[in-house]
């Protein structure tokens, strides 16, 4: 391993139901080339055999590096637990590692380096390979046949991109310790974290990209992500339409407002698509609020207001 004469990292790996792909997540921060980590390892009350994994995987480690682990009987949620662990490391940088995710063996170090050039930025963020539930497998960006991005990363206008859609792929950020700490961490009132994070601190803080593919993320039937928009019960767009909400508060701009107000219309179709009408009634009062008026989006409040439920199409569909 390179020796680092870096600031420590903390991988922290909330597993839950990570049996099949537990170990090769937890080798892959083994074979980090970073030097100056440490890795907190928490099963999250699984019903599989996750917890033997981890039980297995740390029986056989041979101490490189500091590993402490975590085991929960019941499942507790994601982001106050989280915040939790957060506040009780002592680290310069953080990185919140799922428990079915991969890091190639330089993403730390490379992430770190690029971090460490702006020590104001909040977070650092690249690219990574995405595997399909079928064996696909593409970049979160899109880059030409020479491996070269195709797409400006414009970190100028990141917030207003952010609003506007998902742009940064989670699991590859590393995050300034001190700065996440000082905001407080993930909100715990959330399903999820990533979309108001990514948000709250780019409204006030610089972000930074590294130009290098740092992780595999596989997209899972069962995930949380792939269950967003669930029929009729979504767990997670309630706590989309919280963080919209929290975010025409934060928008100074008209502009700001319009890139809410295209988040606002495609989550709408997901909702009234799959059933969830109060979400629904929701993202349509937050719409009117950021003055959206697109003939979709008037046809979409008729939709809610009336409660067509087409769900069971959606389910063929998706």
């Amino acid at each position: 391993m390179k020796m680092s004469k870096s600031g420590k990292v903390v991988i922290i790996c909330i597993a839950y139901n990570h049996e099949d792909w537990i170990k090769e997540s937890l080798e892959s921060v083994a074979m980090q080339d970073y030097y100056n980590k440490e890795l907190l390892i928490i099963d999250n009350g699984s019903k599989d055999q996750t917890k033997k994994k981890i039980q297995e995987w740390v029986a056989q480690y041979t101490g490189l590096f500091p590993v402490n682990t975590l085991y929960l009987d019941e499942s507790k949620p994601y982001c106050a637990l989280f915040n939790k662990v957060l506040f009780q490391t002592d680290a310069e940088y953080v990185v919140d590692l799922a428990g079915d995710d991969v890091f190639y063996p330089d993403h730390i170090s490379n992430s770190i380096r690029e971090l460490e050039k702006d020590p104001h930025a909040a977070f650092v963020f690249s690219d990574a390979y995405i595997l399909e539930p079928g064996g696909a497998i593409h970049t979160f960006y899109k880059r030409n046949n020479f491996g070269e991005l195709s797409e400006v990363i414009e970190l100028g206008i990141i917030y207003e991109t952010l609003l506007q859609r998902s742009f940064i792929c989670a699991p590859t950020v590393v995050f300034n310790a001190a700065i996440l700490k000082k905001e407080g961490g993930y909100d715990p009132d959330l399903y999820y974290e990533d979309f108001d994070i990514q948000l709250r601190l780019a409204r006030k803080y610089n972000l930074v990209f590294s130009d290098h593919i740092g992780v595999l993320k596989r997209k899972l039937y069962n995930s949380m992500s792939g269950n967003q928009y669930q029929r009729y019960g979504s767990k997670m767009l309630p706590s989309t339409l919280k963080v919209c909400e929290k975010a025409l508060e934060m928008n100074r701009t008209p502009s700001e407002n319009k890139a809410l107000g295209k988040r606002l219309q495609y989550e709408l179709k997901h909702a009234l698509w799959s059933g969830n009408f109060q979400v629904a009634e929701g993202l349509v009062q937050l719409g009117e609020k950021t003055g959206l008026k697109t003939p979709i989006f008037s046809i979409y409040k008729l939709w809610a207001k009336v409660k067509l439920d087409l769900s069971w199409l959606y389910v063929r569909a998706t």
